[in-house]
């Protein structure tokens, strides 16, 4: 049988997280969308190769097009499938997760670009990530995917119905001191304002100084299920809480945060770095504010009004409903193909 539309689906890390999630409901949006998943195995002889383009020559024909994400490790499959691609006379189209030239600027390796210029179209995060691609030479149909899509059955909000008191802040992620420096800084201590509640793996308890960072632990991110309501979640990277700095802070300006879909599907506001790349596209759609450092969030704290909050939780339950069900992606696809 033949299928025009094809999904080639990679290794999904044996874990609970972020990584795993996103390439879970990348499988699931692409075949609702009607993709046919096919394994991409990690070819390492000739025979292998030779064994995969016959299975694959099996259900394609000229009027078939292949969907990949990127990365793709090892990358030694992305030259075997443009090959195959190539002697098909069929198209390739890449949906990006993260850019290694971006998030690790210091690697020394072959640059992404000399794959990515491969596919015959892309879905880039936003619009700050196509610039930098059309920057560097890619000048293939690019689509702006906006927001990752978080797909949850579970339709509860965990958010406040208002802002009276301190502010509960829920930031979940990657809680290793190398990645979430911001976390364990002493200025914590001087803002009164907000409390941090911190969810994920690799938490270093003894780096915490004081009472501001709370730590709740894991949770299920198919199911969460929070023991208690936020105001806000907060996306915010790297070693400072003056402003986002190192290469986790940077990569920021380029790059949609899984963390930013989880906040949407869970009814909750954000507040982001004023220099991200999904900053626009907050306040634009008036689901929560940017700041500039922690004192700005203090700030924030104490004047933010429940009339605002009120109207960031109008807003975000559209997008709720739409990062649940897959809509964004299920929209970029489409455009990006058609």
């Amino acid at each position: 049988m033949k299928y025009k539309k094809i999904f080639l689906s990679t290794e999904i890390p044996d874990e609970k997280t972020a990584k795993s999630k996103a390439k879970v409901d990348v499988m699931d949006i692409l075949e609702r969308e009607g993709y046919h998943s096919v394994y991409f195995p990690k070819v390492n002889t000739f025979m292998q190769i030779v064994r995969f383009w016959r299975s694959l020559s099996k259900i394609v024909d000229r009027n078939s097009h292949l969907v990949l994400e990127y990365p793709c490790m090892p990358r030694k499959r992305i030259w075997v499938i443009t090959t195959f691609k190539f002697l098909k006379g069929i198209k390739l189209f890449g949906l990006i997760h993260d850019i290694g030239d971006l998030r690790f600027p210091e690697w020394k390796q072959m640059s992404d670009m000399v794959f990515l210029k491969k596919f015959d179209g892309l879905i880039s995060h936003n619009a700050s990530m196509t610039m930098w691609l059309r920057e560097r030479g890619y000048k293939k149909p690019v689509v702006d995917l906006n927001v990752f899509d978080y797909c949850l059955k579970d339709e509860r909000n965990f958010n406040e119905s208002g802002v009276s008191g301190k502010l509960k802040v829920l930031y979940a992620g990657n809680l290793s001191y190398t990645k979430a420096t911001y976390i364990y800084d002493k200025k914590l201590d001087n803002l009164e304002s907000f409390q941090l509640c911190v969810y994920g793996q690799h938490f270093e308890k003894d780096r915490i100084n004081g009472s501001r960072v709370s730590y709740k632990g894991v949770f299920n991110p198919d199911a969460p299920n929070l023991p208690e309501k936020y105001h806000f979640g907060l996306i915010w990277e790297g070693e400072s809480v003056e402003t986002c700095t190192g290469q986790y802070g940077q990569y920021i300006r380029f790059n949609n945060p899984h963390k930013f879909s989880l906040y949407l599907s869970l009814g909750l506001p954000v507040i982001v770095w004023k220099e991200a790349a999904i900053a626009s596209f907050v306040t634009e759609n008036k689901i929560g504010f940017t700041i500039g450092s922690f004192d700005e969030l203090e700030k924030m704290g104490e004047t933010v009004s429940d009339k605002d909050y009120n109207e960031y939780l109008s807003n975000i339950h559209q997008f709720s409903e739409k990062v649940r069900s897959g809509f964004f992606l299920g929209k970029a696809i489409n455009k990006l193909t058609t």
